[in-house]
């Protein structure tokens, strides 16, 4: 039943806690000003609603409820919409409903060939993706194509003719994106689709947290940090765009020449993507190479983030624009090394360092990582650094940036 309020009904699409995924942290943030200005439904993939609805963190009055549930609802097509989308697994049932239930879409990666290549994979969407290929006039390989025609497959030029993104694109009624990248890469995609007053284009950059106050070390002490070590760390999700395989292969060239670094790899490992594990055994058979350290709450991966000296966050072939952990690894003042490409190449702040990526990115990952072993410790600069990057970082709050995000839901909805 549609709630007997005055406030508009939403129906929110997305991944939610307790689900261990980005999209669910960054909507999170969100939840308790959406649940204030709309009759706020979250729609969860089958057989999640239970799990998010039991959450502790969820705001009062929230009601949760599958994809299934939804479809038998006489009502699934009245109120706003908002589609929560990342390039990853845990956003492929989203793929038909919002081709079926029109809405706004924050499409938070641009490049989508992951979650292209996950749905073809699952034979979610082969079909649909052979019928677009001939829709737009493609010619595909046979060696793609199944006997019944359908993409068995992700060709590049799928990639490159950024098909899905173009048909998401043309089923919302709202897009939103975090950079200016992002909105270039969308227009030139999206060809053919208007954008304007009937589909509104917002741009709006991920939010940035300012740093909790220092909490307790464990985490040092549990990973064996000591106050001699120079701290390499890698933050977030280890999936198979971080470049993970050129940050072992740097440090294994800067162990020699920096006795006292310590590389860690401070997020859950995707080992289906990337076996993190299984190749640090393989390069450092003796147990004394990178740590990683498994899934962290927000309080450990804070205070690593205070205690690194360089933090590396690199992504490729995808640029992940909805990251936050770049802002986020800056503000605690320690240098930050990053790609020069994509999203990432706009955020420009003291003491990060981007990179290009290519055949020297290693060798660039490895400087370094010896030059910040090599250098003392300088307090003071570390404190300017922070300063500045929390008073870029007070204008991108989600409270700051909230009331763009609620007005271009209301203007989502005067189109449909």
């Amino acid at each position: 039943m549609v709630p007997s309020s005055p406030r508009p009904l939403l129906r929110l699409f997305t991944p939610l806690a307790p689900q261990r995924n980005g999209l669910a942290d960054y909507i999170a943030q969100y939840l308790p000003m959406l649940a204030r200005d709309f009759a706020l439904e979250v729609v969860v993939e089958a057989g999640l609603a239970e799990a998010a609805a039991a959450d502790p963190g969820l705001p009062a009055g929230v009601v949760v409820r599958d994809e299934c549930a939804l479809l038998a609802d006489p009502t699934a097509d009245q109120g706003l919409r908002l589609y929560n989308l990342g390039n990853n697994a845990d956003c492929v049932w989203m793929l038909d409903l919002l081709h079926r239930l029109r809405g706004a879409v924050i499409v938070h990666d641009i490049s989508l060939l992951y979650l292209h290549q996950l749905s073809a994979r699952g034979h979610h969407t082969p079909g649909l993706l052979g019928a677009w290929l001939a829709d737009d006039g493609h010619a595909v390989p046979a060696d793609f194509l199944a006997r019944d025609g359908q993409l068995l497959r992700s060709p590049v030029l799928v990639y490159q003719e950024c098909l899905m993104l173009r048909r998401i694109a043309d089923s919302a009624r709202a897009v939103m994106v975090h950079s200016a990248y992002a909105e270039r890469r969308l227009r030139a995609a999206c060809e053919g689709v208007a954008f304007g007053a009937a589909r509104p284009l917002l741009r709006l950059p991920h939010f940035v947290l300012p740093p909790p106050p220092p909490g307790p070390a464990d985490v040092l002490a549990t990973l064996g940090l000591g106050d001699a070590d120079t701290v390499v760390l890698v933050p977030g999700f280890l999936t198979g765009n971080k470049m993970l395989w050129e940050v072992l292969s740097a440090f294994r060239e800067a162990q020699p020449r920096a006795p006292g670094l310590r590389l860690v790899f401070a997020g859950e490992e995707r080992a289906q993507e990337y076996d993190l594990s299984r190749r640090i055994a393989a390069l450092w058979p003796a147990g004394d190479g990178p740590q990683v350290t498994g899934y962290l709450d927000a309080p450990a991966l804070d205070a690593l983030l205070a205690r690194a000296d360089l933090s590396v966050v690199l992504r490729h072939p995808t640029y992940g624009e909805s990251s936050g952990l770049l802002p986020r690894a800056a503000m605690d003042g320690g240098e930050v090394v990053t790609v020069d490409a994509g999203a990432y190449a706009e955020f420009r702040a003291e003491g990060v360092q981007h990179l290009p990526i290519g055949p020297d990115l290693v060798a660039g990952l490895r400087e370094a990582m010896v030059r910040v072993a090599a250098q003392a410790r300088d307090p003071a600069a570390r404190a300017v650094r922070r300063a500045q990057a929390l008073a870029a970082a007070a204008q991108a709050t989600p409270a700051a940036l909230y009331p763009a995000l609620r007005d271009w839901l209301h203007r989502s909805g005067e189109g449909a």
